[in-house]
Order: C-alpha cells, then sequence, then structure tokens
C-alpha cells in the first residue's frame, strides 16, 4: 500500500500557464502550496536524527508544511570540526540544524532535555531527563504547530542501541494524547488550543545512517510506504541531492552523505490514530479537510486566481489575491484557511513586484546608544499599493511615522536603541538548569530554535481596501544585527588548576563596543578561600578598543569543590557581566553571543612530576586546556610532523581522542612510538571508535575495542593493583577521586587485549557486569604503554579534581623509577 501525503487535486493540474522563470524561483510551488493543509511533525532525539530524504521530499514535493523537532540540541556529542563542547556544542548544532532546515525548506524545534551523552536504555534516560517537563515542550510544539500527522525515527517498542532514541518515541506518543486533553498543561492554553493530531507513524528504518541505532528492520504486511522519486516535481532538483546537502550540514558529527540515485520507498507503521486502509490510504488528510467547510471555497476562489496568472494578467492577478484576503475576514477563526493567510500576503507583494528592506552599517548595536538604520522602500508607480506606517519598537522611544508612500525611496531613520533590550544569547541557555534540562523562561524560549527574537521594524500597507502588516528584520549584509553590551570582558582562559602553585596570575580582555572613550571600573568576585588582588581597577577604555587587565589568584585554603571568579564591569551604560564567543564555520550563517563571564578554578592538591609532555592531534580538542595548566611546556604536534620531531625529550607523549578514526596514517609511526616507550618514554593512548577503524594496534600494541560504553558517572570503581604505581605517584588515588565526574566514565572499552597489558580498575557497567577495560598498562622497556578509555577529555575542561590527579599520575608514571613505598615524594591527599 503506498502511503501518499497529497491534497485532493493534484497540483500538477495547476502548472501549465506558469512561466518558466516564475519556475525557477519557486513562485509556481508556492501557488500550488496555498491547496495543500497537512502537517507533519518529525520527532527523533539528536539533530543528526532526522530522515532527511524523507522531510525533504514532504516540503518540496508534497508540499507538506514540515517540522523536525530533536528533544535535544546534541550537546553531549563530540565535535570533529572544533572545540565547542557541552552549551557550546549545542549552540554549534542548532545552526547545524537550521542550516540542514533551510536546505530543506522544513521548519525546526527543540525541548528542553539535554544530551547529557550516550546511554544503552530508555530507563537510564529518563532518570536524568525530567518527563513530565519534556512532555510539556512535545505538547507545546504539538499545539504551536499543529500537526496532522506525527511521525517518530524511532519505534517505542524496540529498543535500539542509545537510551535517548526510544525515549524520544514514547515520548512523542504519550504527547500525541497530551496535546488533545484540556487538562493536561492547562498553562498553555492561555496563548495555545488544544489539538488532536490524527495520526501517528513510526518511520521504519532500514539504512538510516543514524549512529547507534538498532540495527534493520524489515518491512512487515501492516507497513504503510511511499516512493520517494528520484527528482521533484516541481523543480527538477534530485531529492537525493538535497538530502545529501541537508545531511552533510552536520558537519561537527562528521555526517557525509552520498546521494541516491534511484526511488527509495519509505516505510510507516501506524502507532496512534484513525486506521489507514487501501481505500483511504491516498487521501490522509480528507477528513481534516471535510471538517473544515470552507476549504472547498477557498480551494475554488485560489483556482481562480491561478488561472488569472496563467492567462498573464498581472493586476488581475493582484486582485484577485486581495479578493481572497478580504473574503477570509469574513471566516470564523477556528478555520485552518487562515493558516494561508501569510502565504497569500507574501504572494501578493510578490505578484506587485515591490519589496522592503532595513539596512544598518554596522553588524552590531549597544543598548543605550543611536543607531542609524535605512529603510529601503520599492513600490512601482502603477502597483497601487501604499505604504501608509512605519514603526519601530526597539528604540527607547517607540519610532511612529504615518505615510501616504506609493513609490520607491530610501528613508533614513536615527533613533536610540533601548535600554532595556538584552545583549544577544541563546533563550535556551538564559537559565543553566540542572545536568539533564534547561529551565527556560518559557516554553517558546525553550522550543523555538532561534537564538532570541530578530530586531525588525512594523510595516503598515494598504491594496485595494485591504490593509496588510508585515515585519521586516533588520539586516547587515543580509544578516541579522547582533545586540551587544557596551564593554565584554572575557578571561584568557576557562579554568585554572592551582597544583603544586598556590598562586597564579589571570589576565581579563576588555573590548569596548562603543565609538567613545569610557571610564571603567572592573570589580572581581570570587569565592571563599581564594585571595584576589587587586579586587578593583579602574581604567579609561578608548573607543572601540581592547585593554588587558591583571588581576593575582592566591589559595587561602585548598577545596575540593569547583570555585568560581567573576566580576563586574561598571560604566556610563551600567554595569556588565558579559564574555563573548563566536562561532564562524563556512556550513553555518556566523553567530555572536554574550554568555555571562565566569572562570572556574580548581584549588585543590595536585601534584604532577611530568614537565614537558607532547599531544599528538591534528587540531586541538577539548583536553588540550586542561593539560596546559598541568605540564610546564605542552606542545602540539600534527601526525605528520611525527617524521622531524625527536620523541625522547619529552616525559610523556599523549595521542588525540579518536586520533585513529580521523588520521590512520599514525599506524606508519608505531616503530618511532615503540622505541621512544622502550628507552623509557611514557605513551598514552585515549579512546577511539570501533567505527571505521582499520588498524589493530593502537599507540604500539594489540587491542580490539567494542561498543561498550560507562555512562553512569557514579558508578563505583574499584582497584583491581592498589599497589600499582600509577594509582600511588606522585598523587594517592582514592574513591573520592572519582566523585563528581560529568556526562560518562569511559567510552568504547577494549573487549580484549595483549596478554603483557595490565587492567588497573575494575566498574560495573550498569546491569551487564563488571568491566576491566578502562585503564590498561604495560610495561615495555624501560617505559610505559597506556591505554585509556576513561572520559579525561570530559573530566579535565569541567575541573574534576580527581581526573587531574589521575592524569598527573599517569604522565609522571616513568619519571622515576624508586617504588611508591620508597619514594619521599609521594604524599597523602588530605583528603
Amino acid at each position: 500500500m503506498a502511503l501518499r501525503f497529497l491534497a485532493q487535486s493534484s497540483p500538477q493540474q495547476l502548472i501549465n500557464g506558469i512561466s518558466t522563470q516564475n519556475n525557477h524561483d519557486g513562485f509556481m510551488r508556492e501557488l500550488c502550496k496555498l491547496k495543500v493543509f497537512g502537517r507533519i511533525l518529525y520527532v527523533g532525539a539528536h539533530p543528526d536524527d532526522e530522515n532527511n530524504k524523507l522531510l525533504t521530499f514532504l516540503a518540496q514535493d508534497q508540499l507538506v508544511d514540515t517540522a523536525y523537532l530533536s528533544l535535544t540540541r546534541g550537546e553531549g556529542g563530540q565535535n570533529f570540526i572544533g572545540t565547542e563542547k557541552g552549551a557550546d556544542l549545542g549552540v554549534l548544532r542548532v545552526q547545524e540544524s537550521l542550516s540542514a532546515r533551510k536546505t530543506e525548506g522544513t521548519k525546526q524545534f527543540f525541548t528542553r532535555a539535554k544530551d547529557f551523552g550516550f546511554v544503552e536504555s530508555a530507563t537510564e534516560t529518563m532518570l536524568r531527563w525530567d518527563e513530565q517537563a519534556v512532555l510539556g515542550d512535545i505538547v507545546w510544539a504539538i499545539r504551536y504547530f499543529r500537526p496532522d500527522i506525527m511521525i517518530t525515527r524511532f519505534s517505542p517498542d524496540i529498543p535500539d542501541l542509545h537510551g535517548h532514541h526510544q525515549s524520544s518515541a514514547i515520548l512523542a506518543q504519550k504527547a500525541y494524547d497530551l496535546a488533545a486533553d484540556p487538562q493536561a498543561y492547562p498553562e498553555q492554553l492561555e496563548e495555545l488550543a488544544v489539538w488532536q493530531t490524527q495520526r501517528l507513524f513510526w518511520n521504519v528504518y532500514q539504512e538510516s545512517g543514524v549512529k547507534d541505532i538498532g540495527g534493520q528492520v524489515k518491512p512487515l504486511p501492516h507497513h504503510f510506504s511511499v516512493n520517494i522519486p528520484i527528482y521533484n516535481r516541481y523543480s527538477g532538483l534530485h531529492h537525493g541531492e538535497i538530502a545529501a546537502e541537508s545531511r552533510n550540514k552536520h558537519r561537527s558529527q562528521a555526517m557525509a552523505s552520498l546521494t541516491q540515485h534511484k526511488p527509495t520507498p519509505e516505510y510507516f507503521e501506524l502507532l496512534k490514530g484513525k486506521p489507514v486502509d487501501a481505500k483511504t490510504v491516498d487521501l490522509l488528510f480528507t477528513s481534516t479537510e471535510t471538517e473544515d467547510l470552507y476549504i472547498p471555497v477557498f480551494k475554488k476562489l485560489v483556482d481562480g486566481f491561478l488561472l488569472k496568472q496563467a492567462q498573464g494578467g498581472n493586476r488581475e492577478f493582484s486582485l484577485a489575491i486581495a479578493t481572497v484576503l478580504i473574503w477570509m475576514r469574513t471566516v470564523p477563526a477556528s478555520s485552518i484557511i487562515h493558516e494561508k493567510r501569510a502565504d497569500l500576503e507574501l504572494l501578493l507583494l510578490r505578484s506587485l513586484a515591490v519589496s522592503f528592506e532595513i539596512n544598518s552599517p554596522v553588524d552590531r548595536w549597544v543598548p543605550g546608544t543611536d543607531v542609524h538604520l535605512f529603510l529601503q522602500v520599492n513600490i512601482p508607480q502603477d502597483s497601487d499599493l501604499v505604504l501608509t506606517h512605519v514603526t519601530i519598537p526597539f528604540f527607547e522611544t517607540v519610532y511612529q511615522q504615518q505615510l501616504q508612500l506609493a513609490h520607491t525611496e530610501r528613508i533614513p531613520i536615527t533613533g536610540r536603541l533601548s535600554p532595556a533590550i538584552e545583549p544577544s544569547f541563546p533563550a535556551w541557555l538564559k537559565e543553566e538548569g540542572d545536568s539533564g534540562n534547561y529551565s527556560p523562561q518559557s516554553f517558546s524560549d525553550i522550543v523555538l530554535a532561534q537564538n532570541d527574537h530578530p530586531i525588525g521594524a512594523q510595516l503598515q500597507l494598504q491594496f485595494g481596501g485591504l490593509s496588510i502588516a508585515i515585519n521586516v528584520p533588520v539586516l547587515n549584509n543580509h544578516r541579522p544585527v547582533t545586540i551587544s553590551p557596551a564593554i565584554t570582558g572575557t578571561f584568557h582562559t576557562d579554568i585554572i588548576v592551582l597544583t603544586d602553585s598556590p598562586s597564579r596570575s589571570v589576565s581579563i580582555d576588555l573590548q569596548s563596543h562603543v565609538a567613545t572613550a569610557e571610564t571603567v571600573t572592573v570589580r572581581i568576585k570570587g569565592s571563599d578561600g581564594l585571595k584576589l588582588f587587586p579586587e578593583v581597577q579602574s581604567l579609561t577604555l578608548q573607543g572601540n578598543a581592547s585593554e588587558k587587565i591583571h588581576f593575582q589568584l592566591t589559595s587561602v585554603a585548598p577545596v575540593e569543590q569547583i570555585q568560581q571568579i567573576g566580576f563586574e564591569i561598571e560604566s556610563t551604560y551600567g554595569v556588565h557581566q558579559w564574555s563573548s564567543k563566536s562561532l564562524s564555520y563556512p556550513h553555518i550563517e556566523d553567530i555572536l553571543y554574550f554568555p555571562k563571564a565566569g572562570l572556574r578554578v580548581l584549588n585543590s592538591s595536585v601534584v604532577n612530576n611530568a614537565r614537558k609532555i607532547a599531544y599528538i592531534a591534528n587540531k586541538k580538542d577539548e583536553l588540550v586546556t586542561g593539560l596546559e595548566q598541568l605540564v610546564d611546556e605542552l606542545e602540539l604536534i600534527a601526525v605528520s610532523a611525527l617524521k622531524d620531531t625527536d620523541l625522547s625529550a619529552f616525559d610523556a607523549v599523549v595521542l588525540g581522542i579518536r586520533i585513529y578514526n580521523t588520521d590512520p596514517q599514525l599506524v606508519n609511526f608505531h616503530t618511532q612510538l615503540r622505541n621512544y616507550v622502550e628507552a623509557g618514554g611514557v605513551l598514552i593512548t585515549q579512546y577511539n571508535t570501533p567505527y571505521d577503524l582499520s588498524v589493530e594496534e593502537l599507540g604500539a600494541y594489540p587491542l580490539t575495542l567494542s561498543g561498550e560504553r560507562i555512562t553512569d558517572v557514579d558508578s563505583v570503581v574499584s582497584f583491581l593493583e592498589p599497589d600499582h604505581r600509577i594509582l600511588n605517584y606522585p598523587n594517592k588515588i582514592r574513591q573520592h577521586d572519582f566523585a563528581n565526574w560529568v556526562q560518562d566514565r569511559a567510552l568504547f572499552l577494549p573487549k580484549s587485549w595483549n596478554s603483557e597489558f595490565k587492567p588497573v580498575l575494575r566498574i560495573q557497567n550498569f546491569d551487564r557486569g563488571d568491566e576491566d577495560g578502562l585503564l590498561l598498562i604495560s610495561r615495555k622497556g624501560k617505559g610505559y604503554y597506556i591505554y585509556s578509555s576513561l572520559s579525561l577529555f570530559r573530566q579535565l575542561p569541567a575541573a574534576v579534581s580527581g581526573a587531574y590527579r589521575l592524569f598527573a599520575n599517569m604522565l609522571s608514571i616513568g619519571v622515576s623509577e624508586i617504588s611508591v613505598r620508597e619514594d619521599v615524594s609521594v604524599r597523602e591527599d588530605v583528603l
């Protein structure tokens, strides 16, 4: 049986008479889309879980309003293109998602659920996600978007290899019912209405391209299917090419998709809703349309002005659209035909060849300063359209101007930006929340994907007795204007580790974003146990200039908890606590945002006797910042530079995370690495994934990886070799050193290894038994080879003191050959 999402009349019938130019610019497709009322919401767990080819087909061929709801923003994933992690990685992946949706012509929604890393079951997932709150977000998205059909990427009944996946389907199934229940989340009904989606399907995956998916599912007789053709009926473009372009936007996840040059069958299983059989399968939206008696009338009116467009009468075509819009005023607000009002208004403006742009000569504005913009009005004199009002709501005093403008003109506008406007910042990050959930100020802040509401002007237009209100965004070089604080400050590092030195110099880069010189006062604020000198500094900061200030950070008393340092910058524009961050990659739109500044301090006892370390990677990853705090000299060396490097100068050599996945050429240097170890060096290999791994020897010696991960950060670690040097020198490792870990313990543990390896740690893997492959050590010649599956690359940036102590022991293991019991430098931790 074929599952097709078509309106009653085929859009192909409306093509005749549309000009080639209109076909080229998508005008014809937008005309045909007016007669299609379907909406489909596709639900997955992560930003790269979607079925891009199906979304492309629904939006661009079937002309259905289509949206993807990703429960998380993917902040727990890896980053194959940069150093962003955690919340910043979530910001990057939101931008990648928006870029993918723009390619497909679809919309994007999210929930408050955080991607806290890999877990193997829905049960584990729900221990971290706030089920009722996340359900509320899904319900809000359903009531806001009002889909006729919902589709889940994953099955609520079939566990796969990632607990987030099945959880997304389980929650979508529950939200399907709750969205229609007036007793569920009644606070939403102040702005939205209950909504009953007609059907909920599972998109039965086969070769999905989604990582960690639980194998393939063979289509069954009760599964419905839709066959996606090779080419789009309107544009002639290749569905596979569009889908591949969209898929490749997820570059931070190393996604790559090849174009499929053949029709693709997609299969569906009905989970909830009205039964589908052979007689009704081609008319899934029939029930919606027959319940709304105004749809047939609307379609006849649309056919009328489509005929006028086919006959080439532009003015008659425009008047026909206006007539339909005027008739729609008489239709009750409950009719779904009002969903087409905005589309009709845009088509009317396009048919009249009018356009409006508001441009700023600069790319960022500061609240409380004068800003200049230009309203470019392009109205052909024979269009009979008039611009009657211009309102600028974001000025300190709202700008309102009455006009009777019916021609082309460039209008300069100047005003003072309201001081109450907040700097640009992702709305979902305004409240940090907990490890599994954000704490949004409103449902719209968390569900909608935008960073914040764009700055725009409101225009009022008149045409043939019809009033049209439009919002025009303010742009600079075709990009939204950024709202910036007057002064920002950025610490030179995200974290400071006070190890063998109780004092450290800290710098802050101050940046002015206003044109005039400002006298500023900077107040440093820190936790108890830290002495800051000087606490207050005053200086004159020139317009749009930068200045570096310094202060001394001294430990008063070591503590295990992470301590925080912040600042306040006082100027005539107020008191500011913001830093600045930016993302600039070729596959996404550049973004600049302003989080609250903060410096984390690990004021704990950590001893490291390794002084000079080599880090082998082709890019700087998340671990580097932590290592810079731990060692005196850290040298970053690319794999290609190894042939010219004398490794004997280093106390230890560390291989970057996933290096054998990203640069298999490292195997060509194994002889050099073995010689280094046997001569007395320490080689540390961090985790790699078993996917696309073409070598058996990781670092120097054979071992085989599994897909097992330890995701419970509270799982108890026991010591198989409590007297081993690595657990005693130069720091005594105890149970409390495995407290306060974040996201996961270990990734892709070895399942077998050479007998020369000695495991030193054991852990319980949820309900799967003990695992011993967390930390493997082999003594070779005078040196040591260490394979670590521990997620130290997450723990060091998170300032986990025990992780620093353990890593210091790994680096220091070859510095001295004196046994632990005889070494007077061994010191017991005060705790």
